[in-house]
Order: C-alpha cells, then sequence, then structure tokens
C-alpha cells in the first residue's frame, strides 16, 4: 500500500517496525496435515476460468454463530458474491450463484459456459437445485475429493486471512452486528487490501489490470 503511494521501502523494515510497535494480526503457523495430500493446483492464469466457493462460520462475543458463504475467482482472487445468515440453505447458494454471473458478465450469463465451479461435498452444494442452476449457465461442476479440503485452497485461504485480518479484528457484539460489519469487510478486501499473490495489488485492481492487457475481459458492473 506504500509502494501506492510512491513510497520506495523494503518489506522487511516495514515488518520489523510493524512487529515493534505490535501491528501485526497474528504469527504465521505452520500448515495443517490433513488425510489426504492435494497434488493439484487450484489457482489458474485467468479470471473467469474457475470460481470456488466454501461456507465458515463465525462466532459473536455473545455466543450467536452464523455462516458465511462465498464465490471467488480462482484467479484474481476477488469475492463475487457473498451470504451471511444463521442458516444456508441451498435457494442462497443459487441466489449467489445468479448474482456472482450478473456481477461478472451482466445479463449475458452464457459467457459463463464452459466455467469451473468448485467445491466441496456439503449437503448444500450437493443440492440438485443448485447442480441445475450451475448447468443452466453452461458451468462445469467440480468438486473436491474427500477428506482434501486443501483442494479448495482459494475459498479456505481466503476465509483464513479474512477473518485474522477483518474478524478477529473488529468488535462483534452479536449476529446482527457482523452483518453490518460484513459490508464494509467485503468491500475493503477487493478494493484494498493487497494480495501477495497478485502482487500485493487488490483483487479489483489485478482484474481492471487484466482486462487491459487482455482487451477482451467481460465487463464488470
Amino acid at each position: 500500500m506504500l509502494k501506492r503511494e510512491g513510497v520506495r521501502v523494503d518489506p522487511k523494515t516495514v515488518l520489523g517496525i510493524m512487529r515493534r510497535r505490535g501491528w501485526l494480526s497474528s504469527l504465521r503457523s505452520k500448515p495443517l496435515k490433513f488425510a489426504r495430500r492435494h497434488e493439484g493446483k487450484v489457482s489458474v492464469a485467468k479470471a473467469n476460468q474457475r470460481w470456488a466457493s466454501d461456507i465458515s462460520s463465525i462466532k459473536a462475543w455473545n455466543g450467536e454463530k452464523g455462516r458465511l458463504a462465498i464465490i471467488i475467482d480462482c484467479a484474481d482472487r476477488s469475492v463475487l458474491a457473498w451470504r451471511w445468515g444463521r442458516k444456508m440453505p441451498s435457494e442462497q447458494l443459487q441466489e449467489m450463484v445468479r448474482e456472482a454471473v450478473f456481477h461478472r458478465f451482466g445479463i449475458n450469463g452464457g459467457k459463463a459456459a464452459g466455467l469451473e465451479f468448485l467445491s466441496d461435498n456439503g449437503p448444500e452444494y450437493a443440492c440438485h437445485r443448485l447442480r441445475g442452476v450451475l448447468r443452466g449457465f453452461g458451468m462445469e461442476i467440480c468438486r473436491t475429493p474427500r477428506r482434501s479440503p486443501e483442494s479448495n485452497g482459494i475459498a479456505e485461504r481466503f476465509f483464513g486471512t479474512f477473518k485474522r485480518d477483518y474478524v478477529y479484528q473488529g468488535e462483534l457484539e452479536n449476529f446482527e452486528e457482523i452483518g453490518r460489519k460484513l459490508v464494509g469487510w467485503i468491500k475493503d478486501y477487493n478494493e484494498i487490501g493487497p494480495h501477495s499473490a497478485l502482487g500485493m495489488k487488490s483483487p479489483a485492481q489485478y482484474y481492471s489490470d487484466w482486462k487491459s492487457q487482455t482487451r477482451s475481459g467481460p465487463v464488470q458492473n
């Protein structure tokens, strides 16, 4: 973010200053060892080639729990659509898919044909109505192998980073307060937050640059 302002800095120097002032949100931990090792690659080089979706729980200070569902592009890491609720029925996921398609392709949803939709094997994603919506847009349905959460690594890493940088830093009095804050948090993640896999660009900046380079990317609303 300093480089965006034209400041020439050494990343190690910035990290040292942040550590001394107690500005680091958390320490890096070793990756978890899963029962099944994932050898594939989830990320892709081009936007709108593969989207991933997942659901994670967030707990408020008063003990209330909610579920956050997201659809994220595996190239530019943009959160294209999200839902927050005490439960996450398949109907919410269906609406989320339609919103993501409209967000990236406008009313011409046919441009989503051939796009891969990656998720786990949870009951929300196994619903035949959701599969029908995805197939209606011409998407290819991809599922992760059992006991292999790393196979949906883009979405998994999003939740880890999002909770570290936003959720765990916020005042989460109750379920409703989390819902109100999510709007600003996801907007900040998409438009401002630098991402190491994107050359420290924000997802929105990376996608905009990609469209300019290809001159054939879909129009984003």
